[in-house]
């Protein structure tokens, strides 16, 4: 994939397989319910959303200046050393004279958003996303291009409301991932 797509979909990945446990529900592996992932505004989905849900919405996008390096690079992964008659690695052949500008670090924010009718469901949601998912600190995702990027909680939000009369137990997770361009 590309860059914010690859990202996307592994941040998906990493939520898609949460379940609950939920006395009303009967299936092969026992009481328990998925918790479905999509991401915000997810039109065609949007009839799918059953209690309890997860979506995903990117709120940022911007060059992470801390990490950022200016000038043109010769990276070793990206060579193709040819072997001399020494048997050590030649990197000077004209094949490999070449370079690259260095990438361009950015942070990519996400605001994860859970909503569950019942507390239990509410509190097993964010134990397994703090626990497993997106731990406070050290979490890594990574996207189909054999790469980790680092993932950062920033903020975790209770935002509990009343909708039609019924509780609605939500929380805002802000995540931020670190990527290059």
């Amino acid at each position: 994939m590309t860059f914010l797509l690859s990202e996307d979909e592994a941040l998906r990945n990493l939520l898609k397989d949460l379940t609950v446990t939920d006395q009303k529900s009967v299936t092969e592996e026992g009481p328990t319910r998925k918790v479905g992932v999509w991401f915000g505004q997810p039109d065609q989905e949007i009839t799918e959303q059953k209690y309890p849900y997860i979506t995903i919405d990117m709120i940022d996008i911007a060059e992470d200046f801390s990490r950022a390096m200016r000038g043109l690079a010769k990276p070793a992964y990206m060579s193709n050393p040819t072997t001399g008659p020494d048997n050590t690695a030649d990197y000077n052949s004209d094949t490999q004279n070449w370079q690259i500008h260095w990438p361009v670090p950015v942070n990519i924010d996400y605001q994860i958003t859970t909503y569950a009718r019942q507390p239990r469901h509410d509190r097993e949601i964010l134990a397994q996303l703090m626990y497993t998912k997106i731990p406070l600190r050290f979490g890594v995702l990574m996207p189909d291009d054999s790469t980790v990027r680092r993932l950062d909680v920033l903020d975790i939000s209770k935002r509990d409301i009343t909708e039609s009369g019924k509780r609605l137990f939500v929380n805002a997770i802000t995540v931020r991932v670190s990527s290059e361009i």
